[in-house]
């Protein structure tokens, strides 16, 4: 059989696009038919385009090896926005409580009433002042070490009581440490308001009220710029929010105190070598197809949710180095308190949350608030002359006093912690013990600068933490990563994609996922605007002589128009998204690494219909 002279022109073709032009760049125009022919030859259109026929899809690995500069460079501002750590603050408050409560030595352990206080001994009690013995951070040392053995009630409800047992050793075979120690249940020498009972109205009261924490549970959050800050961001996070009195809605006067010449918030978490070395596979798959209104080019289309998975749980893909063994931090943590004595918290709109009566309070209604117990030490005729009685016939934590001896007052019936919430108002202002007070009254208002203090979680624990945290976010870092990436694709109508077996080729039509660059300065990708899009057998687009389909046997995909291509010669129609109507022929060869030739050329347009 003779080969017609249709045929021998597409073959002379082919070995152009086997000769190491561009896949889809490579135009040839102008190319005339031999002179003599056996039948009319197929029309010369006005653009060519070589187009190779895709390989098979394979989602490729991507591996990142970041330092700090590194990380800082890459993320930015979105950083801020990478939650990395919810750091559960229990430990890291018990160790701030410890080291004030210590900051002036560690008397208030023994069994004596003159603890010996001494805040020259230590670097954070040096930074009291000479005057630390009137300052409230003195005031505060004392309230956070006072016990039964130590206890000065000097100027309370309870002072005279304290001074009738302990000025009659003679007449009582105890003195008042022991009736406050039984009273409240706790030893001689443990703290009259418990550590872990404090912690807990810290997380809710103080921590849980800022707007930047946000969690009753006191769990504190950390992002990725935190981290790679080396935590020196905390202060401008969790530091006050509005003005004193702090009386607004959202208002706060912080837990941290902002940074100044004097002292610099820092953490030693992220140490000089740290490295974090990422594997991520790509989800973006190139393809090579045509723009109608210019020729050919390629694009990036995203398979699934994000431009990149990860899979941060697993310790291959993931690996933290430089995560220092037990991190601390330098920060300067503070309290205020209300402009006025405070005598319920709960009868009191005035005591916020955050005020340090109120958390006070609170922590001495968690330590007592199921507390019963009875005792008379002076008793006659079956009356009790003086004793303490709590829950007793009432709720439980509501305290009594019996009293019968004259000059003696004791306290009017109340709840226990209201009772502590009074001592310790009294002794934080009262920092010297003798009665009289140093501080007035919403002037006590303490601030600690803590170097070193152990955050609490050891590096492992926080880099295992971490995993499932970034995980949740994994989507969100991809498209930080990445960026914006269809910003540099082509504006494609159709390209060419294999099955998912990666056995046939197919023409798809683009679709409204497939990304194409938007208009400059634009942060999206073009609207999609096509009003019939797919392919046709004839140049008025009629529905009927539709070619493509969305659903074909053995493909995925069901959103985009697509067409099978098989070898030989194909003629179809398309319209741009300019509603102009293009000519399309496209010769596909018999052999599989040749690349296929498309003419394509305007015919019409319907922009005006």
């Amino acid at each position: 059989m003779r080969t017609s002279t249709r045929s021998r022109f597409w073959l002379l073709c082919l070995p152009l696009a086997a000769c190491g032009g561009p896949a889809a760049t490579t135009e040839i125009s102008g190319v005339e038919p031999p002179a003599e022919v056996d039948e009319a030859p197929p029309p010369i259109l006005a653009n060519r385009v070589l187009l190779a026929r895709p390989g098979p899809e394979a989602p490729e690995e991507i591996t990142l090896e970041l330092d700090k500069a590194k990380a800082l460079r890459m993320f930015g501002e979105s950083a801020r926005r990478i939650r990395i750590l919810d750091v559960d603050s229990t430990k890291l408050l018990g160790n701030v409580l410890d080291a004030i409560r210590d900051a002036c030595g560690h008397g208030w352990r023994l069994d004596q009433k003159n603890p010996g206080y001494d805040c020259m001994q230590t670097a954070l009690g040096r930074t009291f002042g000479p005057a630390w013995r009137t300052s409230a951070e003195f005031g505060l040392v004392r309230l956070l070490g006072m016990t039964p053995a130590n206890t000065d009630l000097s100027g309370t409800s309870l002072s005279t009581f304290s001074e009738l047992v302990d000025q009659n050793p003679t007449t009582f075979r105890f003195d008042f440490a022991e009736v406050l120690a039984e009273t409240l249940g706790i030893g001689r020498t443990d703290p009259v308001v418990p550590t872990a009972a404090l912690v807990r109205a810290l997380q809710e009261n103080l921590l849980g009220t800022h707007p930047g924490i946000d969690d009753p549970s006191g769990k504190l959050p950390v992002t990725l710029y935190d981290a790679l800050k080396d935590l020196s961001t905390l202060p401008e996070i969790f530091g006050p929010v509005g003005r004193s009195p702090f009386a607004g809605s959202g208002e706060h006067p912080g837990v941290l105190v902002p940074d100044d010449a004097s002292f610099v918030t820092r953490s030693d978490v992220l140490g000089p070598d740290f490295r974090m070395r990422v594997v991520a596979e790509s989800n973006l798959r190139r393809v090579r197809g045509i723009d109608l209104s210019s020729g050919g080019g390629d694009m990036f289309l995203m398979e699934g949710r994000a431009p990149l998975s990860f899979d941060f749980e697993d310790p291959k893909r993931l690996v933290i180095q430089g995560v220092a063994d037990v991190p601390t931090v330098d920060m300067r943590f503070a309290t205020v308190e209300a402009d006025h004595f405070v005598p319920s918290c709960e009868a009191d709109p005035g005591c916020r949350p955050f005020f340090l009566e109120s958390i006070v309070t609170s922590s001495a209604r968690r330590a007592y608030g199921q507390r019963s117990y009875d005792r008379c030490y002076v008793g006659l005729n079956g009356e009790c002359l003086v004793g303490v009685a709590i829950g007793q016939g009432a709720a439980p934590g509501w305290i009594t006093f019996a009293n019968a001896i004259r000059g003696v007052t004791v306290p009017e019936p109340l709840f226990l912690w209201e009772l502590l919430a009074e001592v310790a108002q009294i002794s934080l202002h009262d920092p010297t013990g003798d009665g009289a007070a140093d501080i007035a009254e919403g002037a006590a208002r303490p601030v600690f600068a803590l170097r070193n203090v152990p955050i609490g979680p050891r590096g492992a624990e926080l880099v295992q933490a971490m995993r499932p945290t970034l995980q949740s976010q994994a989507d969100f870092m991809a498209n930080v990563i990445v960026g914006r990436f269809w910003e540099n694709n082509h504006d494609l109508d159709f390209y060419v994609r294999r099955d998912a077996e990666g056995r046939r080729p197919f023409l798809y039509f683009v679709a409204p996922s497939d990304p194409k660059p938007g208009t400059a300065g634009s942060d999206r990708p073009k609207p999609y605007r096509y009003e019939r899009p797919g392919f046709f057998k004839s140049p008025d687009l009629a529905e009927e002589s539709r070619l493509s389909k969305r659903q074909i046997p053995g493909v995925a995909d069901t959103e985009h128009e697509k067409v099978p291509l098989s070898p030989g010669e194909l003629v179809l129609y398309a319209e741009d998204d300019t509603r102009d109507v293009y000519e399309i022929r496209i010769l596909v060869p018999e052999e599989e690494g040749r690349d296929m030739i498309v003419d394509f050329e305007k015919v019409a347009s319907r922009r005006s219909r």
